[in-house]
């Protein structure tokens, strides 16, 4: 099966760690998920659109994204401090 392309959100970028340990594991898990886009998060949510996405705790970071699966694409739209 082809990998999926994994397509960050701009704004995303301004609160993901920006470097260290916590840059590495939020970047490795975001990479892997070009192979594993049915990735199951830790919890769901709807985003503004009503969409179902996953949001998977990462270290101290929430990685919220949806698989687009139309255009085998993984949309990453949050990445912010778990405890927000």
């Amino acid at each position: 099966m082809r990998p999926y392309t994994v397509f960050i959100n701009e704004g995303a970028l301004s609160t993901a760690p920006r470097s260290g340990k916590q840059r590495q594991e939020t970047m490795d898990f975001i990479r892997s998920l070009a192979s594993n886009p049915d990735c199951p998060g830790d919890f769901s949510e709807k985003d503004e659109s009503g969409r179902i996405a996953q949001v998977k705790i990462v270290g101290r970071f929430a990685i919220t994204f949806w698989p687009d699966h139309a255009v085998r694409e993984i949309k990453v739209t949050h990445i912010k401090p778990a405890d927000i």
